[in-house]
């Protein structure tokens, strides 16, 4: 399924109607009600403007701890770990496996001497790391494609797990940031986002609350 808009608020609303209208309920791992869609695409057309919207939204209830915007941001664009994290995006894509700057030595020469590569590709999941039966604490983020075509830079992620509700709008702004960053560095504009989501889910608990924000949505 793809859903694409134009806002990551008009995009965000849609997602979660189609999840709460077409998914499969189940019991995961932790006993929670879980009701999935598998394979699931979504796009922001412009990833310029109002990118902030969901978690605005998520703000307002003021029911849940949701992580400062600063915190959200820092931890995918610092190098070293961030205390009380096992794992960063920022540490993968930066200093993967303290070897590797994913963009800095690799996108940013890459599209520089061939725009219309489609090599410009970052993994985040290493297995030596990761491909462990008896660790829970994985990364969800798999690997971020970085496409320059006509003079914008578009960016999509593959995540293998995805909560929709409370996941997906830190999970944006993120790669929002991390397209700011490669876009000045490559001096071009920003284009789309898009994520596609192996398993896009959202949680029993909070489906009042997500009929709330749908409201009338067609």
């Amino acid at each position: 399924m793809v859903i694409r808009e134009k806002t990551a608020l008009e995009v965000w609303k849609k997602s979660l109607k189609f999840i709460m209208d077409k998914g499969k309920d189940f019991i995961d791992t932790d006993g929670r009600v879980c009701r999935e869609s598998l394979n699931l695409y979504i796009e922001i057309t412009n990833s310029s403007e109002g990118i902030l919207k969901p978690i605005e939204i998520i703000e307002d209830f003021k029911k849940w701890f949701y992580p400062p915007r600063s915190e959200i941001a820092n931890i995918m664009l610092l190098k070293k770990l961030a205390p009380g994290y096992s794992y960063t995006p920022g540490t993968r894509i930066f200093s993967y496996r303290n070897k590797l700057n994913q963009i800095d030595d690799f996108v940013i020469p890459l599209l520089k001497k061939d725009p219309n590569s489609r090599r410009a590709v970052i993994s985040l999941w290493d297995p030596l790391n990761d491909a462990n039966v008896h660790r829970k604490d994985t990364p969800s983020m798999i690997s971020i494609d970085f496409k320059l075509r006509k003079g914008k830079l578009n960016l999509t992620m593959m995540i293998r797990s995805n909560d929709i509700f409370m996941g997906w709008p830190a999970n944006v702004y993120q790669l929002s940031i991390l397209q700011k960053d490669v876009c000045e560095k490559l001096n071009v504009e920003s284009g789309f986002i898009g994520i596609f989501s192996n398993s896009a889910h959202i949680f029993k608990d909070k489906f009042d609350d997500i009929k709330e924000i749908i409201g009338n949505i067609k």
